[in-house]
Protein backbone atom coordinates (compact mmCIF):
# COMPACT_ATOMS: atom_id res chain seq x y z
CA UNK A 1 0.00 0.00 0.00
CA UNK A 2 1.01 3.99 -0.49
CA UNK A 3 0.75 5.99 1.66
CA UNK A 4 -0.96 9.43 0.85
CA UNK A 5 2.71 10.91 0.04
CA UNK A 6 3.58 8.59 -1.92
CA UNK A 7 0.49 8.23 -4.00
CA UNK A 8 0.62 12.04 -4.28
CA UNK A 9 4.46 11.70 -6.07
CA UNK A 10 3.08 8.60 -8.33
CA UNK A 11 -0.15 10.58 -9.36
CA UNK A 12 1.25 13.96 -9.55
CA UNK A 13 -1.47 15.29 -7.80
CA UNK A 14 -1.13 17.29 -4.39
CA UNK A 15 -2.31 15.74 -0.99
CA UNK A 16 -4.66 18.37 -0.86
CA UNK A 17 -6.26 17.44 -3.60
CA UNK A 18 -6.24 13.90 -3.19
CA UNK A 19 -8.24 14.73 -0.24
CA UNK A 20 -10.95 16.89 -2.13
CA UNK A 21 -11.00 14.02 -4.60
CA UNK A 22 -11.88 11.55 -1.41
CA UNK A 23 -14.28 14.13 0.03
CA UNK A 24 -16.59 14.14 -3.25
CA UNK A 25 -16.14 10.63 -3.65
CA UNK A 26 -13.81 10.70 -7.01
CA UNK A 27 -11.13 8.03 -5.59
CA UNK A 28 -11.24 7.19 -2.07
CA UNK A 29 -7.98 5.73 -0.44
CA UNK A 30 -8.60 2.04 0.29
CA UNK A 31 -7.73 1.95 3.84
CA UNK A 32 -8.32 4.86 6.55
CA UNK A 33 -6.12 4.11 9.82
CA UNK A 34 -8.77 4.87 12.55
CA UNK A 35 -6.00 5.56 14.82
CA UNK A 36 -4.72 8.74 12.83
CA UNK A 37 -6.75 9.05 10.10
CA UNK A 38 -3.64 8.23 7.91
CA UNK A 39 -5.13 7.52 4.19
CA UNK A 40 -3.71 4.66 2.21
CA UNK A 41 -4.19 3.85 -2.12
CA UNK A 42 -3.69 0.32 -2.90
CA UNK A 43 -1.62 -0.37 -6.59
CA UNK A 44 -4.78 -1.13 -8.27
CA UNK A 45 -6.10 3.02 -7.69
CA UNK A 46 -2.73 3.70 -9.80
CA UNK A 47 -4.80 3.22 -12.93
CA UNK A 48 -7.60 5.34 -11.58
CA UNK A 49 -5.74 8.78 -10.55
CA UNK A 50 -3.83 8.54 -14.44
CA UNK A 51 -7.19 8.31 -15.65
CA UNK A 52 -8.06 11.40 -13.71
CA UNK A 53 -4.99 13.19 -14.89
CA UNK A 54 -5.64 12.10 -18.17
CA UNK A 55 -9.46 13.08 -18.41
CA UNK A 56 -8.57 17.00 -16.98
CA UNK A 57 -5.87 17.23 -19.86
CA UNK A 58 -9.11 16.43 -22.08
CA UNK A 59 -10.80 19.48 -19.76
CA UNK A 60 -13.43 17.34 -18.29
CA UNK A 61 -14.90 19.19 -14.82
CA UNK A 62 -14.41 16.80 -11.80
CA UNK A 63 -18.50 16.08 -11.06
CA UNK A 64 -18.06 14.83 -15.41
CA UNK A 65 -14.96 12.66 -14.56
CA UNK A 66 -16.64 11.16 -11.79
CA UNK A 67 -19.74 9.73 -14.01
CA UNK A 68 -17.74 8.66 -15.88
CA UNK A 69 -15.40 7.18 -13.57
CA UNK A 70 -19.06 5.53 -12.27
CA UNK A 71 -20.27 4.52 -15.89
CA UNK A 72 -18.88 0.99 -16.08
CA UNK A 73 -20.32 0.64 -19.32
CA UNK A 74 -17.78 3.65 -20.78
CA UNK A 75 -21.31 4.82 -22.52
CA UNK A 76 -20.87 8.40 -20.47
CA UNK A 77 -17.15 8.61 -21.72
CA UNK A 78 -18.48 8.17 -25.35
CA UNK A 79 -21.01 10.94 -24.89
CA UNK A 80 -18.72 13.39 -23.56
CA UNK A 81 -15.69 12.56 -25.22
CA UNK A 82 -17.65 13.43 -28.71
CA UNK A 83 -18.61 16.53 -26.83
CA UNK A 84 -15.30 17.46 -25.66
CA UNK A 85 -14.17 16.89 -29.35
CA UNK A 86 -17.34 19.36 -30.88
CA UNK A 87 -16.19 21.29 -28.31
CA UNK A 88 -12.49 21.82 -29.24
CA UNK A 89 -13.21 21.86 -32.72
CA UNK A 90 -15.31 24.76 -32.22
CA UNK A 91 -12.34 26.54 -30.77
CA UNK A 92 -10.17 25.59 -33.08
CA UNK A 93 -12.27 26.96 -35.83
CA UNK A 94 -12.67 30.16 -33.35
CA UNK A 95 -8.71 30.70 -32.67
CA UNK A 96 -7.89 30.04 -36.67
CA UNK A 97 -10.05 32.73 -37.48
CA UNK A 98 -9.25 35.11 -35.06
CA UNK A 99 -4.85 34.32 -36.39
CA UNK A 100 -6.73 35.11 -39.81
CA UNK A 101 -7.55 38.62 -38.52
CA UNK A 102 -4.46 39.38 -37.12
CA UNK A 103 -2.24 38.05 -39.57
CA UNK A 104 -4.52 40.49 -42.20
CA UNK A 105 -4.60 43.38 -39.77
CA UNK A 106 -0.52 42.87 -39.55
CA UNK A 107 -0.31 42.87 -43.23
CA UNK A 108 -2.35 46.22 -43.84
CA UNK A 109 -0.33 48.26 -41.38
CA UNK A 110 2.58 47.12 -43.10
CA UNK A 111 1.26 48.73 -46.24
CA UNK A 112 0.36 51.80 -44.20
CA UNK A 113 -3.46 51.36 -44.23
CA UNK A 114 -5.43 52.43 -41.52
CA UNK A 115 -7.27 48.83 -40.20
CA UNK A 116 -10.20 50.60 -38.26
CA UNK A 117 -11.60 52.21 -41.32
CA UNK A 118 -14.48 50.47 -42.82
CA UNK A 119 -14.26 49.89 -46.21
CA UNK A 120 -17.78 48.65 -46.62
CA UNK A 121 -20.89 49.79 -47.81
CA UNK A 122 -24.76 48.82 -47.39
CA UNK A 123 -27.73 48.02 -49.61
CA UNK A 124 -30.96 48.36 -47.24
CA UNK A 125 -34.03 45.98 -48.63
CA UNK A 126 -37.75 46.23 -46.71
CA UNK A 127 -39.64 42.65 -47.67
CA UNK A 128 -43.14 41.29 -46.36
CA UNK A 129 -41.82 37.72 -45.41
CA UNK A 130 -43.17 34.20 -45.27
CA UNK A 131 -43.63 32.27 -41.85
CA UNK A 132 -41.04 30.07 -41.59
CA UNK A 133 -41.39 26.14 -39.57
CA UNK A 134 -38.47 25.74 -37.80
CA UNK A 135 -36.84 23.72 -35.40
CA UNK A 136 -35.38 25.54 -32.75
CA UNK A 137 -33.23 25.46 -28.84
CA UNK A 138 -33.31 28.72 -26.97
CA UNK A 139 -30.82 29.37 -23.84
CA UNK A 140 -28.71 31.25 -22.06
CA UNK A 141 -25.40 31.09 -23.19
CA UNK A 142 -21.91 32.02 -23.64
CA UNK A 143 -21.91 32.95 -27.72
CA UNK A 144 -18.54 30.49 -27.90
CA UNK A 145 -21.52 27.69 -27.60
CA UNK A 146 -23.57 28.44 -30.42
CA UNK A 147 -21.77 25.52 -32.22
CA UNK A 148 -23.35 23.04 -29.38
CA UNK A 149 -26.93 23.98 -30.12
CA UNK A 150 -26.46 23.78 -33.76
CA UNK A 151 -24.98 20.22 -33.48
CA UNK A 152 -27.87 19.59 -31.02
CA UNK A 153 -30.70 20.81 -33.53
CA UNK A 154 -29.04 18.86 -36.73
CA UNK A 155 -28.98 15.78 -34.12
CA UNK A 156 -32.91 16.01 -33.42
CA UNK A 157 -33.14 16.42 -36.97
CA UNK A 158 -31.27 13.48 -38.35
CA UNK A 159 -32.99 10.93 -35.78
CA UNK A 160 -36.39 12.19 -36.88
CA UNK A 161 -35.72 11.75 -40.54
CA UNK A 162 -36.92 15.77 -41.14
CA UNK A 163 -35.55 17.66 -44.02
CA UNK A 164 -33.89 20.91 -43.82
CA UNK A 165 -35.38 23.64 -46.12
CA UNK A 166 -33.19 26.37 -45.55
CA UNK A 167 -29.93 28.09 -43.67
CA UNK A 168 -29.17 28.03 -39.85
CA UNK A 169 -30.31 31.29 -38.25
CA UNK A 170 -29.80 33.07 -34.71
CA UNK A 171 -32.37 34.65 -33.18
CA UNK A 172 -30.87 37.56 -30.16
CA UNK A 173 -33.78 38.68 -27.32
CA UNK A 174 -32.08 40.53 -25.31
CA UNK A 175 -32.06 44.51 -25.38
CA UNK A 176 -28.43 44.57 -23.53
CA UNK A 177 -25.63 42.10 -25.34
CA UNK A 178 -23.98 40.13 -23.09
CA UNK A 179 -21.02 38.08 -24.99
CA UNK A 180 -21.34 35.31 -21.59
CA UNK A 181 -24.91 35.02 -20.85
CA UNK A 182 -26.86 35.70 -24.21
CA UNK A 183 -30.61 35.00 -24.58
CA UNK A 184 -30.63 33.15 -28.20
CA UNK A 185 -32.37 30.85 -30.03
CA UNK A 186 -31.06 29.15 -32.66
CA UNK A 187 -33.30 27.93 -35.63
CA UNK A 188 -32.99 25.73 -38.51
CA UNK A 189 -36.08 25.33 -41.18
CA UNK A 190 -37.52 22.18 -41.61
CA UNK A 191 -40.30 20.55 -43.73
CA UNK A 192 -42.66 19.27 -41.06
CA UNK A 193 -43.94 19.98 -37.46
CA UNK A 194 -42.18 17.78 -34.28
CA UNK A 195 -42.91 17.81 -31.12
CA UNK A 196 -40.48 15.38 -28.43
CA UNK A 197 -40.22 15.95 -24.89
CA UNK A 198 -36.91 17.55 -25.76
CA UNK A 199 -37.11 19.75 -28.82
CA UNK A 200 -40.08 20.66 -30.71
CA UNK A 201 -41.19 22.97 -33.75
CA UNK A 202 -42.71 26.60 -34.54
CA UNK A 203 -43.29 28.79 -36.35
CA UNK A 204 -41.30 31.67 -37.19
CA UNK A 205 -43.19 34.95 -38.10
CA UNK A 206 -42.58 36.55 -40.82
CA UNK A 207 -44.11 40.12 -41.89
CA UNK A 208 -42.46 43.42 -42.23
CA UNK A 209 -38.52 43.21 -42.27
CA UNK A 210 -35.59 44.98 -43.07
CA UNK A 211 -32.46 43.51 -43.95
CA UNK A 212 -29.01 43.91 -45.17
CA UNK A 213 -26.05 41.43 -45.87
CA UNK A 214 -23.08 41.30 -44.65
CA UNK A 215 -19.60 40.13 -45.43
CA UNK A 216 -16.81 39.94 -43.26
CA UNK A 217 -15.65 38.08 -39.99
CA UNK A 218 -18.48 37.82 -37.56
CA UNK A 219 -16.66 40.22 -35.13
CA UNK A 220 -17.77 43.10 -37.08
CA UNK A 221 -21.11 42.26 -38.09
CA UNK A 222 -21.80 45.59 -35.82
CA UNK A 223 -21.79 47.60 -38.86
CA UNK A 224 -24.59 45.96 -40.59
CA UNK A 225 -26.64 46.62 -36.97
CA UNK A 226 -25.71 49.88 -37.03
CA UNK A 227 -26.49 50.54 -40.67
CA UNK A 228 -29.82 48.82 -40.26
CA UNK A 229 -30.83 50.91 -36.93
CA UNK A 230 -30.06 53.97 -38.42
CA UNK A 231 -32.11 53.19 -41.76
CA UNK A 232 -35.12 52.65 -39.42
CA UNK A 233 -34.94 55.80 -37.42
CA UNK A 234 -34.55 57.88 -40.67
CA UNK A 235 -37.44 56.34 -42.25
CA UNK A 236 -40.10 56.39 -39.34
CA UNK A 237 -40.18 52.84 -38.52
CA UNK A 238 -39.87 51.12 -35.37
CA UNK A 239 -38.80 47.58 -33.88
CA UNK A 240 -40.93 45.31 -32.67
CA UNK A 241 -39.40 42.13 -32.20
CA UNK A 242 -35.72 40.42 -31.95
CA UNK A 243 -33.39 40.68 -34.72
CA UNK A 244 -32.11 37.56 -35.98
CA UNK A 245 -28.93 36.34 -38.35
CA UNK A 246 -28.84 34.36 -41.45
CA UNK A 247 -25.78 32.38 -42.14
CA UNK A 248 -25.41 32.23 -45.69
CA UNK A 249 -21.85 31.41 -46.06
CA UNK A 250 -19.28 30.37 -42.37
CA UNK A 251 -16.68 28.66 -41.37
CA UNK A 252 -18.27 24.56 -43.01
CA UNK A 253 -17.52 26.67 -46.52
CA UNK A 254 -13.71 26.16 -45.31
CA UNK A 255 -13.55 30.57 -46.02
CA UNK A 256 -11.49 32.96 -44.58
CA UNK A 257 -13.47 34.61 -42.63
CA UNK A 258 -13.64 38.17 -44.67
CA UNK A 259 -15.26 36.11 -46.70
CA UNK A 260 -18.46 34.83 -44.36
CA UNK A 261 -21.50 36.39 -46.03
CA UNK A 262 -24.63 36.65 -43.06
CA UNK A 263 -27.63 38.06 -43.36
CA UNK A 264 -29.12 40.48 -40.66
CA UNK A 265 -32.94 41.14 -40.19
CA UNK A 266 -34.95 43.29 -38.17
CA UNK A 267 -38.99 42.81 -37.93
CA UNK A 268 -40.50 46.16 -38.00
CA UNK A 269 -43.44 48.61 -38.57
CA UNK A 270 -44.46 51.97 -39.90
CA UNK A 271 -44.40 54.24 -36.47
Amino acid sequence: MYTIGQFSKIGKVSTKMLRHYDKIGLIKPSFVNPENQYRYYERCQVKDILKINKLKIYKFSLEEIKQIIEDKSNETLKKLLQKQVDYITNEIHQNNNILFELETCVKSLKKGDDIMASKRSFKISMDNLNDKLILSLRDRISMDNIANLIGKIFENIYQNNLKVCGNIMTVYYDEDFDENNADIEVCIPVDRKLETNFIKTRVLKGGLHVHTTFIGAYSEIGEAYAELTDWIEKNNYEIIGAPYDKYIKGPDSKCSPDEFITEVYFPIKQK
